[in-house]
């Protein structure tokens, strides 16, 4: 077993979030301003399992990327997750994680539902495996 010194939490948020904030016109915020206008995109949650190498120190990456809308906003959200998804599956496998190489992305999940008091919301879930350098 590899000992792990640093787990990639912030370095593939900070990736993810300059990626879609460089690639697409939608507003991308860390902490959500109180008037932001919607439509907008968080990093939601992101999880993150150490895989048993004998010689190298490997994550297997999960991270949700949320659109909110307006509860009229249901083609903008479809929209929005479209484009994010085009961008990680065309970036994400060479995305620059900040101390390690990123071997291979994938978009796992896309959802899209109206939310009962704010309006219409989707997720989207990428995969990344990476590998500490």
């Amino acid at each position: 077993m590899i000992l792990i010194k640093d787990v990639p939490l912030v370095s593939l948020q900070q990736a993810v979030f300059k990626a879609l904030k460089e690639g697409q016109t939608t507003a991308i915020y860390g902490d959500v301003p109180t008037k932001a206008k919607l439509p907008y995109i968080t990093i939601g949650s992101v999880t993150l399992k150490p895989e048993d190498a004998k010689s190298m120190v490997l994550w297997t990456a999960t991270i949700n990327i949320d659109v909110w809308a307006d509860k009229e906003g249901k083609r903008e959200v479809n929209d929005v997750l479209n484009d994010i998804s085009a961008l990680l599956s065309y970036y994400g496998p060479t995305l620059p994680v900040v101390g390690y190489k990123t071997i291979s992305a994938s978009i796992d999940v896309v959802e899209a539902f109206p939310e009962l008091t704010t309006g219409y919301h989707g997720t989207l879930t990428a995969s990344f495996l990476l590998n500490k350098v």
